[in-house]
């Protein structure tokens, strides 16, 4: 019996594929005003074979046709594996509109016991039963985060694009979303969009009732726009930089003000504020070493001071000690000339970056630890060492990064090359 549904599930997903293949190549002859034989020409096919039986185009076929629309390969991909039209999700036969706040309180409950895939059903069954566009939105809220607290970054920002797009939200519920992916798209190395949604976000609020949800939504917009700021910061030569910073550590300091009221007003409610509370400092630290350039020493003793606190299963104190290595690893590259002193730093700062990466699936600070170790291991090729074999928890930092990280991508060469190139590739 399973195997007969499995059969007939295999069949119309195949027939679906095909359906959308065909509907894309007859929007490339129209789009290109080819016939089947110009068209099967620019794909490499035979015109009586365009469409493969079971609908699963190879890689050179769905680039082709990417090239003949002018779309993106991850349009293509897209249309031909979304599901069918129809509702995205199936409610649970006794769930209600009457359930819809226990659901929710029990998504947020299971997120903060870390059973990420169950906070994402019971979100999910909560969408479903909603009977307001602020408890729909509030549902792929909390569905967004489990997706970003599982690593799924691509996930995380679909769920809170959906949000935006609903009709029927207050404005206050919009404006808190747009928040949240301001925040994501920098994760992902989106900064020109992540920037603009930010300032977007700070510019509405201004004139906006004050509520719990749009000072939230300041607070993420500063962040964001802070991280925006801060990063644009290069590396050497930073004296004409300096207002830039300056502003960015102004974003932070409203954070941190935003902030110690919020964790007051929630009493610490530990989803929205209290891993805030802790990794400001790290920031204005960093900052402060370019505005001033007799902050520097100290700014990196305080840095390595934090990473060297004591353990705890707290995952604050991991966050506080990432976003330590990434400010400290920017300041010893502007500030110390010593290169064996730089070098043992930076390597401190990766191993942390990686040892919370590794814990939480955060791409970002896993993004942040490859590039610190590509730079040591192109000095140590440089050097005449070789470079080894992907480890498996390199294995998996690489594939998520380059996955849920779009900016990581036009790196992604160096990246195999420094991890598995020459003799230390294992077969």
């Amino acid at each position: 019996m399973l195997t007969t549904e499995i059969g007939g599930f295999e069949a119309a997903r195949e027939a679906l594929a095909r359906e959308r293949l065909e509907e894309l190549q007859a929007l490339a002859r129209t789009y290109r005003n080819w016939t089947v034989k110009e068209l099967a020409h620019a794909l490499g096919r035979q015109p009586g074979r365009l469409v493969p039986e079971s609908g699963m185009p190879k890689i050179d076929l769905v680039v082709g046709l990417a090239k003949a629309l002018d779309w993106p390969v991850e349009a293509v991909v897209d249309h031909l594996m979304k599901p069918p039209a129809g509702p995205r999700k199936v409610v649970h036969p006794k769930d209600t509109a009457a359930d819809y706040a226990r659901l929710y309180n029990e998504s947020a409950a299971k997120r903060l016991e870390r059973d990420y895939f169950e906070a994402i059903r019971l979100a999910v069954r909560a969408g479903v039963v909603a009977d307001t566009g602020n408890r729909r939105a509030g549902a792929l809220v909390l569905e967004s985060e489990a997706h970003e607290s599982t690593g799924s970054y691509v996930e995380a920002v679909r769920c809170l694009r959906e949000a935006i797009r609903m009709e029927g939200i207050a404005i206050e519920w919009r404006i808190y979303c747009d928040s949240k992916l301001g925040n994501l798209l920098f994760m992902q190395g989106l900064t020109t969009q992540s920037l603009g949604i930010a300032s977007s976000v700070l510019e509405y609020a201004q004139n906006l009732p004050s509520s719990l949800l749009v000072r939230t939504s300041q607070m993420l917009g500063h962040w964001t726009r802070g991280h925006v700021l801060r990063s644009a910061v290069p590396l050497r030569h930073t004296e004409s930089w300096r207002s830039l910073a300056a502003s960015a550590r102004e974003d932070f300091c409203k954070v941190k003000s935003l902030c110690m009221a919020l964790v007051v007003e929630t009493d610490g409610n530990p989803l929205y504020f209290g891993s805030f509370s802790g990794v400001i400092d790290p920031m204005l630290l960093e900052l402060d070493a370019i505005c001033d350039e007799e902050q520097a020493e100290f700014a990196v003793q305080a840095l390595l001071a934090i990473l060297r606190e004591g353990g705890s299963a707290d995952s604050g104190i991991g966050e506080r000690k990432a976003w330590a290595a990434v400010a400290v690893a920017n300041t010893v590259r502007r500030v110390v000339p010593d290169e064996m002193q730089r070098r043992g730093i930076l390597d401190v700062a990766s191993a942390a970056l990686r040892a919370h990466a590794v814990a939480t699936s955060n791409w970002y600070f896993a993004h942040k630890h490859l590039e610190l170790d590509a730079e040591r291991r192109r000095n140590l090729v440089g050097h005449g060492t070789a470079s080894r074999a992907l480890d498996a928890l390199e294995a998996k930092l690489v594939a998520g990064v380059l996955g849920q990280v779009p900016a990581a991508r036009e790196h992604a060469a160096e990246f195999f090359a420094l991890y598995g190139s020459g003799e230390g590739v294992r077969a």
